[in-house]
Order: structure tokens, then C-alpha cells, then sequence
């Protein structure tokens, strides 16, 4: 009966090559694991500025103002952003206007804003990228030599 204990008893111990290849084991998930965590930290879009929309009423004094151009910037084939004009309707820039692009992110809507430049063109970069069709509001308020305008428009995320 002793010899049989005692072969019962081998038999469960593990062996040495068995704990090893566990411990490598773990340490191969472990560095995944690391590996895939820095990988998510390195590729995220980093974290935007959000506004409040002002309450402003659009102006109607001044001159016609058109968006222009609008279009969905990429990175890597990825939509991550919006960019385009601000011209008078006789095709003029409109350089230092605040436009503000709001949209529905994480359950609520959100605001950024740019500031176009002399040629009159503004980007935003979202904080995050999307597939599909993503509405968004585009609103410039005016001021007494251009007029407000709201523009609703989609913006296409996918084979671009």
C-alpha cells in the first residue's frame, strides 16, 4: 500500500518543466497585457477643449457669410476632425471669426471652437474618430460687418 501512496503522491506534484512553463506563461500575458495598455494610451486622441455655445443672438447686420469647403479631416485613413471656410458671399475670407462646431459625444452634446485665419480657414480636431455619418452644427454669431449664420451638416467618417 506504501508503494501505491507514494506513486499517487508523484503523480500529483508538479513537475518542474510544468512550473516553469507557467511562470512564462504569466509573464507572456503580463507583458500583452502592458503591452496592449501602452499601445491604447500612445494612439488616443488626446482630450479636447470644450465650450459652452454662447447664448448670442445671430446677427443680421452686415454682409452674407457662407461656409465653404467644409470636409472631414483624417489621420491614417481615420476621420478625426472637420476643417473649411468662412467667406462673404462675394467670395472675400473672413478672417479672426469664431466658429463653433457642436456635436453628440459620451451622451451629451459638445462645443469646440476655432478661429479662422487671414485666408479665413478653421479646423477642429475631435477627441475622438468615428464611422458613419456624425452630425454637426456649425454656428458663426457675426458682428455688425457679417451676419450670423447656423449650418447643420453630416460629416462622413468612412471612405474618405
Amino acid at each position: 500500500m506504501a508503494s501505491n501512496n507514494e506513486a499517487e503522491t508523484r503523480r500529483r506534484r508538479p513537475s518542474v518543466k510544468s512550473i516553469v512553463a507557467l511562470i512564462i506563461l504569466v509573464i507572456l500575458v503580463l507583458l500583452s497585457a502592458w503591452s496592449l495598455a501602452t499601445v491604447s494610451k500612445i494612439s488616443q486622441i488626446p482630450p479636447s477643449t470644450f465650450v459652452n455655445l454662447p447664448t448670442t443672438p445671430l446677427s443680421n447686420r452686415g454682409q452674407t457669410v457662407l461656409l465653404v469647403s467644409i470636409s472631414t479631416i483624417t489621420q491614417k485613413g481615420v476621420a478625426a476632425g472637420v476643417n473649411g471656410y468662412l467667406d462673404t458671399i462675394s467670395g472675400q475670407p473672413v478672417a479672426g471669426a469664431k466658429i463653433y462646431v457642436q456635436y453628440y459625444l459620451n451622451g451629451a452634446y459638445q462645443t469646440q471652437v476655432s478661429t479662422t485665419g487671414q485666408d479665413g480657414s478653421f479646423a477642429i480636431h475631435f477627441p475622438m474618430n468615428w464611422t458613419g455619418s456624425l452630425p454637426v452644427t456649425f454656428t458663426y454669431f457675426g458682428d455688425d460687418q457679417h451676419q450670423g449664420l447656423t449650418l447643420n451638416s453630416s460629416l462622413p467618417g468612412e471612405n474618405i
